[in-house]
């Protein structure tokens, strides 16, 4: 039996497939715009490829990294 944990990665496993196959589609558009001259959806399509490339691509950030990584920077300005 798959606990709620699995599936949960399950999901988002091809979440972030699905976003990633979206993301090349939108480039494939994007390059399309690009050598047709019709800048304004280029722009568009630039906009939306690279909101789907970040969620296809979205690290976590370990829990209490946040904190060490404000520490660093503290330690480093001084402040």
């Amino acid at each position: 039996m798959t606990s709620h944990i699995e599936k949960t990665k399950s999901e988002e496993a091809r979440e972030r497939e699905m976003v990633q196959y979206i993301a090349e589609m939108l480039l494939e558009l994007r390059n399309m715009a690009k050598s047709a001259n019709l800048t304004t959806l280029l722009g568009l399509l630039e906009i939306t490829f690279y909101e789907a490339f970040s969620l296809a691509n979205k690290v976590e950030i370990p829990e209490g990294e946040v904190a060490r990584i404000k520490q660093l920077a503290r330690a480093v300005t001084g402040r």
